[in-house]
């Protein structure tokens, strides 16, 4: 059941991930209503290069490092931080109301733009590290790489179903994308992530023996 239960948190946690308004979102929703599906595809898989990248560096170059209580407590303190401040984020955009802006740069393709975006995005790193690597730890106390490669592939399969389902919602729903649905979408998504942070601390501080 820990695969299992690995590749499951990892294609949800993507979904949240990706659904969070941002310069992504912004982007490839600016793109596909002025071009329809192909080019708001093309900026979500680009992103995954991105993504990709940074979740091999977190899993992969300090997954050796997740060892000892000072190692769990810190991670799980930073996913859970991390988490807080998306929840933060998602709440205030949905205050301020109204649909996200697109960056410039209309000269870059589609496929760049998406990957500039996603690998030029600082809390990348704290985001996989903190979360991700927690995550596996939690379930899996002991992680050996299958449990890496099963987090990979949760991501990777969720990276791609969101990309195609934003493109076809993009192209042929564009009269629902409306401020009112994008509020709402932050709503969720924030309390959603607030949740999973409480959930996170709590998590850790008890498997560290602290509560």
């Amino acid at each position: 059941m820990e695969l299992e239960l690995i590749f499951l948190t990892a294609f949800v946690m993507e979904i949240i991930f990706c659904a969070i308004p941002g310069a992504l979102t912004a982007e490839a929703l600016r793109r596909g209503v002025q071009g329809g599906y192909h080019p708001a595809l093309m900026v979500q898989i680009g992103a995954i290069v991105g993504d990709t990248l940074w979740v091999l560096i977190a899993l992969f170059g300090m997954a050796f490092l997740f060892e000892g209580v000072l190692m769990q407590l810190g991670l799980g303190i930073l996913g859970g931080g991390f988490m807080l401040y998306l929840a933060w984020s998602a709440f205030k955009e949905a205050r301020k109301g109204g649909l996200p802006e697109g960056r410039e740069g209309e000269s870059r393709g589609d496929f760049l733009t998406g990957a500039l975006i996603s690998i030029g995005n600082p809390f990348q790193a704290a985001f996989w590290l903190g979360i991700g690597v927690t995550t596996i730890a939690l379930i899996a106390p002991e992680p050996q790489l299958i449990h890496y490669v099963v987090f990979m592939m949760g991501f990777e399969a969720a990276a791609v179903a969101w990309c195609f389902l934003f493109a076809y919602v993009v192209s042929v729903g564009r009269r629902f994308v409306t401020p009112r649905a994008f509020q709402l979408i932050e709503v969720v998504c924030g309390l959603f992530l607030v949740y999973l942070s409480v959930n996170m601390i709590w998590s850790t501080l008890h498997s560290t023996g602290l509560i």
